[in-house]
């Protein structure tokens, strides 16, 4: 859990602590923060990739 904590504090998210106590609880919280994690670095990486193609 220490390494999500850690990413979460790194994402700048202040209440990291508590959300990932939350996380260890819910099963459903930590698939639906993991995956909106991913899809918003997607959205960059598709960003990152229209910006380069002008």
């Amino acid at each position: 859990m220490d390494f999500i904590l850690n990413i979460l504090v790194a994402l700048g998210l202040v209440p990291a602590k508590d959300l990932s106590d939350s996380m260890a609880q819910s099963r459903t919280l930590t698939i639906m923060v993991i995956v909106g994690v991913i899809l918003f670095g997607i959205f960059l990486l598709f960003l990152f990739k229209m910006a380069g193609a002008q």
